[in-house]
């Protein structure tokens, strides 16, 4: 018996030290992100791709939040599960994966704006006639988001 209880602690703190060692994620909440361009919500379907849409409340402009011990965070569609991915082709929904394409910085710019700085090639999340994409930060309505 007393064998048992020493097994269990030491895979306790060897799960303990993995736990450190390794990044974890946490899910945190659901979001709706509004863009300060065109005041359309972040939206993503099968159809349309990531696009704005009017706010609508529904399930395609939620997102669930990943928080990372880096502080950067990952977003999820509630009604695809794919998650925001900035790569060579684009911004889009694709797979989750827990890549640098998935995860986002957020600059806060006060007053509940915020721009989203993709880890992956340091270019802001942008709203504009040309769609949603990413290009340099600039502060300007295109790349702020509520």
């Amino acid at each position: 018996m007393r064998i048992g209880r020493v097994a269990a602690l030491v895979v306790a703190m060897v799960a303990g030290m993995l736990g450190v060692v390794a990044p974890s994620a946490s899910a945190a909440t659901v979001w709706t992100w509004q863009s300060g361009w065109d005041s359309g919500c972040l939206d993503h379907n099968s159809t349309d791709g990531v696009h704005t849409r009017t706010c609508n409340g529904g399930d395609w402009q939620k997102w669930e939040v990943t928080s990372y011990p880096d502080g950067t965070k990952r977003f999820m569609n509630v009604a695809t599960k794919m998650c925001l991915d900035n790569s060579e082709y684009g911004v889009r929904g694709w797979g989750c994966n827990d890549g640098a394409w998935q995860r986002w910085r957020m600059g806060n710019w006060g007053g509940g704006k915020y721009e989203l700085v993709s880890q992956w090639n340091n270019l802001c999340l942008d709203n504009s006639v040309y769609g949603v994409r990413t290009v340099g930060c600039n502060g300007l309505s295109y790349q702020m988001w509520s």
